[in-house]
């Protein structure tokens, strides 16, 4: 075959530009549609089902492209093979990003939702949960009922006015009702002792064998007293944990359930695992003799190649 470069005569010049006014590209709408998904002529265009959901997602491709480019110029893939282990690199990077947003989103959310129940543990109880508490009072008094702040101010309010029952020694006053509102129509143990001190200094008073400085009435002023005081510590520690501003607290918010954290865990090592198996082959192609197509041979090059696949062939048939 001869390698000497005829110019066309006109009568060929003529029918290739007519063959090229015929292959302008789709004309039908179904071919000019099929045409218009094809991705741009970009040097290394990405996946458009990478772009696309990427888009789905709320994130911009174009960002993508740029950790793509910057990967592309910092390793310099030589061939179509290296370039799609970048572009692999890329995507593999841009997931773990995509997973570290992730967390910290969770982990907002997750505070924002911690601090919100103990927001409403807080508060008074509300629709059915109310009936429900103000059903039980009756029977466990509102010592018995869930803390909240309404049960603190409630419980210490009728303690007060108990102290000052003692203090006056006005025992013919409708105290039983106090007892009642703090433990119910079934006291527990404390609530049953102070109830049958109140009784026994009752009818003590009624008959008149109650004086000044009463050792009966001094213990029971006693009693009531370290009642009101272990609410008031009470009342204290549930604000610390429930109302008050705790740096530890908020920090401790910052940590996943262990499942969920498990999981975490778990995908980000598979993509770091992937990140770095995609650079090892990368690396390795690198490091294998590669005669790229548009580089042409010398002569001498051409001659020593062909030797070397003469002689490989004579050792294969012997």
């Amino acid at each position: 075959m001869s390698l000497i470069t005829r110019e066309p005569s006109a009568a060929q010049s003529a029918a290739s530009q007519a063959n090229g006014r015929c292959s302008s590209g789709p004309s039908s709408d179904r071919g000019k549609a099929i045409a218009s998904r094809n991705l741009p002529n970009q040097p290394y265009p990405f996946s458009e089902v990478v772009a696309l959901s990427m888009v789905a997602l709320g994130e911009r491709p174009e960002d993508f492209e740029r950790v793509h480019r910057t990967l592309l110029e910092a390793m310099e893939p030589r061939d179509g093979w290296e370039s799609a282990w970048v572009q692999d690199i890329a995507i593999l990077r841009w997931r773990l990003e995509r997973l570290q947003r992730a967390e910290v989103a969770a982990l907002a959310v997750r505070k924002r939702k911690l601090a919100g129940e103990r927001k409403r543990e807080s508060m008074p109880a509300s629709g059915s949960a109310a009936l429900g508490q103000r059903a039980q009072i009756p029977l466990v008094g509102f010592t018995g009922i869930p803390d909240s702040p309404w049960k603190f101010q409630q419980v210490l309010g009728y303690l007060h006015q108990l102290r000052n029952v003692v203090g006056a020694g006005m025992f013919e006053k409708e105290w039983e009702v106090y007892f009642q509102a703090l433990y119910g129509t079934n006291p527990g143990l404390l609530g049953g002792t102070l109830l049958g001190r109140f009784q026994a200094l009752e009818k003590r008073s009624a008959e008149g064998r109650v004086g000044e400085g009463d050792d009966a009435q001094v213990a029971l002023m006693a009693d009531v007293n370290h009642e009101i005081a272990d609410y008031k510590q009470k009342m204290a520690l549930y604000k610390a944990e429930h109302l008050a501003d705790d740096p530890v607290r908020d920090d401790s918010d910052l940590m996943l359930p262990s499942r969920k954290l498990d999981r975490l865990i778990r995908y980000e090592t598979h993509l770091e695992d992937q990140v770095e198996r995609k650079l090892r082959q990368f690396y390795a192609r690198r490091r294998e003799p590669v005669v790229r197509r548009a580089e042409t041979l010398t002569p001498a090059a051409e001659g020593t190649v062909l030797a070397e696949s003469a002689r490989q062939a004579a050792a294969a048939g012997a």
